[in-house]
């Protein structure tokens, strides 16, 4: 018996489903409290001890592969068929970053989808990748730590929290980004942070934890690695407030990012 495409969908998206654990409506308020008291807030034990072995199986050959240097994914469909891309398609998983889009902002979740970034950061390459402060474009962040060094550079994640609003328009979004996103106030802000003196707030992440935070409302970053280790986290973002923008897509054609 033949299946209509609806079906045939529905059975793609049944066996991509990954097993995650329900979060409760309290543990939801303490997390979003978190997120806006601390900047940041987590789930411990999210991600299974099996399904971080095959995060980590996919990542230790997209490095090896990349001759152990610097490695980048970027978009659902570079990541299709791992544990990664079936995470970003589980419904479970979906409904709560919307419920935390939907506590930390009062209002209903867009019909957007999850965009997906995955970051290998290896080798000397991985150097140049670190220590580039910005705002996400996305208002909410999950992040899973995959490999995360134990000892000497560790690549922690900084960030100095809810330092802006939710902009009204792109045009206010890109003055922000024009703010941060140049050499002279990234070079300022490496500086205060090698002279210990920018108030950061430094994440020791664990792997299998699940980290939130406002994205889009937060100047974060990451730290270097030792280049003989690998420091890998997906991030699954959420809720671009300026998606619609014609501006926004005018810059984004003339500086694909």
């Amino acid at each position: 018996m033949s299946m209509g495409l609806a079906e045939i969908e529905a059975v793609e998206v049944a066996s991509a489903a990954v097993a995650v654990p329900d979060v409760d409506d309290r543990a939801l308020d303490a997390l979003v409290h978190d997120m806006d008291v601390k900047g940041y807030g987590f789930l411990p034990n999210y991600i299974s001890g099996a399904q971080l072995q095959s995060m980590r199986d996919f990542v230790t050959d997209a490095v090896g592969r990349a001759g152990n240097q610097y490695v980048g994914f970027t978009g659902a469909d570079s990541l299709a068929g791992s544990m990664f891309g079936d995470l970003g398609q589980t419904p479970a998983f979906v409904r709560l970053i919307k419920r935390v889009y939907e506590r930390g902002v009062g209002r209903a979740a867009p019909d957007a989808g999850i965009y997906q970034v995955l970051r290998c950061l290896a080798g000397q390459t991985g150097e140049a990748h670190s220590l580039i402060f910005h705002y996400d474009s996305y208002v909410v962040t999950a992040l899973i730590p995959v490999h995360i060094p134990q000892d000497g550079q560790s690549g922690d994640l900084v960030m100095l929290p809810n330092t802006r609003r939710i902009r009204a328009s792109y045009a206010a979004n890109l003055a922000d980004k024009i703010l941060l996103d140049n050499k002279l106030t990234q070079g300022v802000l490496r500086l205060m942070m090698k002279l210990g003196i920018l108030p950061v707030k430094r994440i020791k992440m664990v792997p299998g934890n699940i980290y939130f935070f406002w994205g889009y409302r937060s100047i974060h970053a990451n730290e270097a690695c030792d280049p003989s280790k690998v420091r890998a986290t997906a991030l699954f973002h959420f809720a671009n407030p300026h998606a619609g923008s014609s501006l926004g897509s005018t810059v984004r054609r003339l500086i694909p990012r």
